[in-house]
């Protein structure tokens, strides 16, 4: 068991695709049970009220509320569950890392979402050092589009020598990253009022053939239908498809704990 924070003093960076879609997924597959703190004073996202995969899971507070750092403590008392903390931006991610720096003893991880935006970039870097536990912080590359450009889409975070250009990963001496891809499906997923996990699961449970037999059956006299129901086939595939991206990068260290770097190519 462990507290997940997810947080940059920025907003518009991922940390929804992050805490709504990629952990409830991976902690899923895992067989982990968690739950997702929601800290922020000004945003509440209501947006996955059909999900069965995060269902009664979450929990909705103020960064002004006063039990905040006792009903974490308590969780992670009484608890297995792995604890999602999604942060608002700016003010309520300051006061978020003061809250989880008072809980004491416990295992945290602190992931700094961020795009390829320098601005944003800078963002992360001042998130970065608020948190002061390099050892436990980790950078997500969030909305690649290649993993063999991905060093060039985020040329600020890993420089380029050639074009005199440090990056942060080099300056911070940072052996560990995570990355999202670029997807619509966590889109599409949300305009269900569902997570990625819970739109792949369709083709997770059924094969191509037996969703045929089952679509032909159920709307046999209303094409349609029968088409729309294909459609969201069709998109559960390539959703679970995103989900197998992820996994291959996030699952050996959310298996075991170990910061096994990924392999990526170093440009000049």
């Amino acid at each position: 068991m462990a507290i997940h924070v997810l947080l940059n003093t920025k907003g518009g960076v991922g940390k929804s695709t992050l805490s709504w879609h990629v952990m409830p997924a991976l902690f899923t597959k895992l067989g982990k049970s968690f739950k997702i703190f929601e800290i922020d004073n000004n945003n509440v996202t209501n947006v996955f009220h059909k999900s069965t995969i995060i269902q009664d899971n979450t929990q909705t507070v103020k960064t002004s509320d006063k039990n905040i750092a006792a009903e974490i403590i308590f969780q992670t008392m009484t608890s297995n569950e792995e604890l999602i903390l999604d942060a608002g931006g700016g003010e309520d991610s300051l006061r978020v890392i003061e809250i989880v720096k008072s809980i004491g003893e416990a295992k945290i991880n602190w992931f700094i979402p961020l795009n390829r935006n320098l601005a944003q970039l800078k963002n992360a870097l001042n998130t970065y050092e608020q948190i002061n536990d390099p050892q436990n912080t980790y950078f997500i590359l969030n909305g690649y589009t290649s993993l063999e450009d991905i060093m060039d889409e985020f040329l600020f975070y890993f420089g380029n020598t050639n074009m005199n250009i440090e990056g942060i990963r080099d300056q911070l001496k940072i052996q560990r990253e995570f990355a999202i891809p670029f997807s619509n499906y966590f889109e599409i997923a949300e305009m269900q009022n569902l997570t990625i996990a819970d739109l792949a699961k369709i083709s997770q449970e059924l094969t191509k053939e037996e969703a045929k037999a089952l679509f032909f059956e159920k709307f046999k006299d209303d094409k349609q239908a029968f088409f729309r129901a294909w459609c969201d086939y069709k998109n559960s595939e390539d959703a679970a498809q995103v989900l197998e991206h992820i996994f291959t990068d996030f699952l050996p260290f959310f298996s075991d704990g170990i910061q096994t770097e990924p392999k990526r190519t170093k440009r000049n």
